[in-house]
């Protein structure tokens, strides 16, 4: 093996790691919201509220002998239960929304980030790939290539896309 077969060359741009972290172990509290989304979010669950909702009422009006109504018409205790369940379902809801909100967000900077090193990779083999036209004798003048060929400032790019998101909340009347 020669020296340069030994020497691995340095691919900085290749080398940098990816600044997203995923955190796949869920804390307790995560997996029990995703439990109650998943098991309130169903219709078999809707089916058992209804009957919950409808034998109550039955029993309540008398109408089963033998079991002696504990809520009468209005059904205050049916009301109150609905509005306290309904508030832990608004909380699960919430919590789930947050969770999706969260790994969209990481997985939007993941994106970003892949695609910045992309661009990079690509526009070095351009590069590359000029270097091998000029070694074999093709000399091609190519504006759009040159322009290919140019290193994207990350923070033009943000100011311009902040820019075009203000101009159009300006036109359409969002402040």
């Amino acid at each position: 093996m020669t020296d340069i077969q030994k020497e691995k060359p340095k691919r900085n741009f290749l080398n940098k790691s990816i600044e997203s972290y995923i955190e796949f172990e869920e804390k307790w509290t995560d997996a029990l919201a995703k439990f109650l989304t998943k098991s309130f979010g169903t219709l078999r669950f809707l089916i058992l509220v209804l009957i919950f909702i409808v034998l109550w009422i039955i029993i309540n009006l008398g109408l089963i002998p033998g079991i002696n109504p504990f809520d009468l018409y209005p059904f205050v205790w049916l009301v109150t239960l609905v509005q306290l369940f309904s508030i832990v379902l608004s909380i699960v809801i919430l919590i789930s929304q947050n969770q999706e909100e969260r790994i969209s967000e990481v997985r939007q900077q993941m994106d970003f980030e892949i695609n910045v090193r992309a661009e990079q990779e690509i526009t070095k083999i351009l590069q590359m790939i000029e270097e091998i036209h000029t070694k074999i004798g093709i000399a091609k003048l190519d504006s759009e290539l040159e322009q290919m060929k140019e290193t994207i400032n990350i923070s033009e790019v943000k100011q311009d896309v902040e820019q075009n998101i203000e101009e159009k909340n300006n036109t359409s009347g969002i402040t």
